[in-house]
């Protein structure tokens, strides 16, 4: 299965805030929305960092609470991993634990598709699993 798939179920709607964008704030639309991730783009609409409950948390652990009043940007991992819709979550899996991230900003032609997760990936790939498993159940069901 290919990213391109899963957007396709899943949807290309993503969540963005701007570089400016307090902490406290996006910890609140984090809960509320139930996601991990947010986007971070800067004046111009365009992706430059991603923002996760672990950098909060990594903020909090070095700065205390003084930095729920930081801007996104002076938290957000700045080194984005990417994705094409047209990759294969086999090898995507590979790359978030290799380079240990759990969102993936999708990218066409250089402009923003939609975002995966961790989860989404796993979600897919056990769906292969299962579609496999049923297809070997009857094709052993059928030389019986």
């Amino acid at each position: 299965m290919i990213v391109r798939q899963i957007l396709k179920s899943k949807g290309s709607t993503v969540v963005a805030v701007p570089m400016v964008e307090p902490v406290a704030n996006v910890a609140t639309l984090l809960a509320d929305s139930h996601i991990g991730a947010v986007l971070v783009c800067n004046a111009l609409g365009e992706p430059v960092g991603i923002l996760s409950e672990r950098d909060i948390v990594e903020g909090l652990a070095h700065r205390g609470t003084r930095v729920l009043e930081a801007t996104a940007e002076s938290v957000m991992t700045v080194d984005l991993v990417t994705c094409s819709p047209d990759d294969h979550i086999d090898e995507l899996m590979q790359v978030v634990t290799n380079r240990r991230v759990r969102h993936l900003p999708v990218l066409e032609d250089g402009h923003l598709a939609g975002i995966i997760s961790i989860g989404d990936l796993v979600k897919a790939r056990i769906g292969e699993l299962e579609t496999e498993g049923e297809a070997l159940q009857r094709y052993i069901g059928a030389g019986a």
